[in-house]
């Protein structure tokens, strides 16, 4: 019998994972180096296991052979700080000494998906049960096989009213089709809510807040005119405003950031990504785009 692959022999990698905030912030500790030895770990996690590499004294001297002017000092360096800023998970590196990430585990479950075997291990596991459920549904169905058989046994039973047997076939079905046609209509219901929230306040007609509908084109007037909900929240919406305004970022690329941002609420990520900005004196190119990827962080 045939060794069951579990390493990948590709993985794809997002165009702007050089511009990942935290790897900009290893990069700018660590110097370019960090950057090769980021990727390559990430080649060791997918080529080995797939989704987790343990991170030992083998894997390390590995690495550093595979790298030019990087000693084992500088790669473990690098390492505890991808860690430490969240690139991997610190609590399975600290309980388990492995390397791994939710969205590591993500795209190695999307690529196997067609594979029977490609289960992560429970204590390693960082995705919540339903999502790993999309991706290998026999996974949960199996967890629920004595159910499932149990179901079946009853379902082939003889019963002496053949009869009633088929009016309870016909009642369950009414009933699967009903509870069918009310999912539909609750989703419906909430993409209608979703579509509605650009246009109605959140307290209803006296919550005090205006939000413009859906436009194709904002303009600035539009974005001027905008006033935050009076919900109570504290916010600084013209603080917000006013640093739109000041690195110039297009009015519907302001709207996203001003909706996302929950009108400029305190706390909210924002702030620090104006900061961030501030602070790279002009090497971010694009504000707007930089600020709406730190609020979906």
């Amino acid at each position: 019998m045939g060794r069951i692959k579990q390493g990948l022999d590709y993985f794809p990698m997002s165009t702007s994972f050089m511009h990942d905030r935290v790897v900009r912030r290893v990069m700018k500790r660590e110097g370019d180096a960090a950057f090769a030895t980021l990727v390559e770990t990430l080649s060791y996690i997918y080529a080995g296991k797939g989704y987790y590499i343990s991170a030992g004294d083998e894997f390390y001297d590995e690495l550093t052979d595979s790298l030019y002017n990087t000693d084992m000092d500088d790669v473990k360096r690098i390492i505890a700080l991808s860690v430490e800023y969240g690139l991997f998970d610190a609590g399975l590196f600290r309980q388990y000494g492995i390397l791994t990430s939710a969205d590591i585990q993500r795209q190695y479950l999307f690529i196997t998906k067609r594979r029977s075997s490609s289960l992560i291990e429970p204590d390693y596991c960082l995705l919540e049960a339903e999502e790993l459920a999309s991706y290998h549904p026999s996974q949960s169905s199996k967890n629920s096989a004595d159910d499932t058989d149990s179901e079946t046994v009853d379902a082939v039973t003889p019963t002496a009213d053949p009869v009633t047997s088929t009016t309870g076939s016909a009642t369950s079905e009414a009933e699967m089709s009903t509870l069918g046609t009310q999912n539909k209509e609750k989703q419906i219901k909430t993409n209608q809510n979703k579509l509605n929230h650009l246009s109605d306040s959140p307290q209803g007609e006296d919550g005090g807040g205006k939000i413009l509908k859906r436009r194709k084109v904002m303009t600035q007037e539009d974005i001027d005119n905008l006033q935050p909900p009076s919900d109570g929240m504290q916010r600084n919406f013209e603080g917000l405003l006013e640093n739109l305004h000041s690195y110039k970022i297009p009015p519907s690329e302001q709207y996203a950031i001003i909706l996302k941002s929950n009108f400029g609420a305190i706390g909210n990520p924002v702030w620090k990504g104006f900061s961030n900005i501030r602070g790279s004196n002009g090497k971010i190119k694009l504000p707007g785009h930089y600020l709406l990827s730190v609020i979906n962080l």
